[in-house]
């Protein structure tokens, strides 16, 4: 996971709340990014969120 949690560190490229996920399994490398909304708290617990999420879809 990588990204710009805020509150400061966005361009217009990558506006603060912009990261990217990566995950590794035996199907394969799967990767992806999202835009989550809020301060620096609300920005990281979605990232953790959709980590997670994604971990478990990815499980056999």
């Amino acid at each position: 996971v990588t990204g710009v949690a805020g509150p400061t560190g966005g361009s217009a490229d990558k506006p603060v709340g912009t990261v990217w996920f990566g995950w590794a399994t035996p199907a394969g490398t799967f990767t992806e990014h999202q835009r989550f909304d809020g301060d620096r708290a609300a920005v990281r617990a979605a990232t953790v969120r959709h980590a997670l999420a994604g971990l478990l879809q990815r499980l056999p």
